[in-house]
């Protein structure tokens, strides 16, 4: 009789045949990101396939199904690089981040609110990654490789009694590589500069001021300053004011003599330290013409830009 019900079963369920569960390997991606997004927390999202894809004849929900996911991580769920720099994350089981993978910790897919990831006759389970804390790291590729155990038996088939008859086991070793790209990022405070008033050019007095400028940890940069509105720095910027009328400036290196512009950047003496808030210091000085006829009584201004290369 046993014999007789599974031919029968065989040709009024032909699927069930061709159902089976695979174990590949894969890849979450965090894809690339400035060094200030990992510190700020704010990198999205990321995921992808967890490795087990249970496709075919429908999977009939019995108490006695699981499909368990073990993770251990290579690097404790941290992305490292050839710097040392460690960036930590969060690796979960569901889009919300409240199932999350311990390392050595199962979790299975058939327990709770992951079984609603079941969709027909597939279940192909999803981990989610997120960057956690506020890492400060130089730039460069980062990454982890997760071993994922998977274990499954899950039923295929039931008779009129709600027994399963036909159910799938078996196990897989599936390789995940977790990867994200961290760039190079810079910022810039550049308070206004202010000659203030005087009734002649030669009453204008020298400026000493300075930009301050942040850079991810251990980047190499140069910072320079565009011509304005003359389109050339050289031999001097310019001021415009009332009627189109011109005063001449210019802006110099702490020197007081090198002209400060985009064909002479100022290398930093030091690697960026990756710090949140602009620090370092780029001392220039701001010197009007006095040789320069005084033109008429207004308000003269220039836009001049800081630009860091890094």
């Amino acid at each position: 009789m046993r014999l007789i019900f599974a031919i029968i079963a065989a040709i009024l369920f032909p699927g069930i045949a061709q159902a089976a569960c695979t174990v590949g390997g894969g890849t979450l991606g965090f894809g690339a990101t400035g060094s200030y997004a990992v510190q700020s927390g704010s990198v999205a999202g990321t995921s992808g396939p967890g490795g087990l894809s249970c496709t075919g004849t429908p999977i009939v929900l019995l108490s006695g199904n699981s499909a368990r996911a073990t993770v251990t991580s290579a690097r404790n769920f941290r992305l490292g690089g050839t710097t040392g720099d460690l960036i930590p994350y969060r690796l979960s089981a569901n889009a919300t981040g409240t199932r999350n993978f311990t390392q050595g910790g199962t979790i299975d897919y058939f327990s709770g609110d992951l079984i609603g990831l079941l969709n027909g006759s597939n279940l192909q389970p999803v981990f989610h990654a997120a960057i956690q804390g506020n890492a400060n790291v130089a730039a460069g590729v980062y990454s982890d490789t997760l071993t994922v155990q998977w274990n499954w038996n899950m039923c295929r088939l039931v008779n009129l009694a709600g027994i399963c008859i036909l159910s799938e086991t078996g196990t897989g070793i599936a390789v995940i590589n977790v990867t994200i790209t961290v760039a190079a990022d810079c910022r810039i405070a550049a308070p206004p500069l202010d000659f203030g008033s005087a009734s002649l050019v030669r009453q204008f007095a020298e400026i000493s001021q300075s930009v301050m400028v942040a850079c991810t940890r251990g980047s190499s940069y140069a910072v320079s300053m565009t011509s304005g509105g003359n389109g050339s720095a050289r031999p001097w910027r310019a001021m415009r004011g009332p009627g189109g009328n011109v005063l001449r400036y210019n802006l110099y290196r702490s020197d007081g003599s090198t002209i400060w512009d985009e064909s002479n950047p100022l290398v930093s003496a030091a690697p960026g330290t990756g710090s949140t808030v602009a620090n370092q210091p780029f001392t220039y000085r701001a010197r009007i013409d006095v040789n320069q006829p005084t033109p008429p009584a207004g308000s003269y201004s220039d836009t001049v830009s800081v630009v860091v290369t890094f």
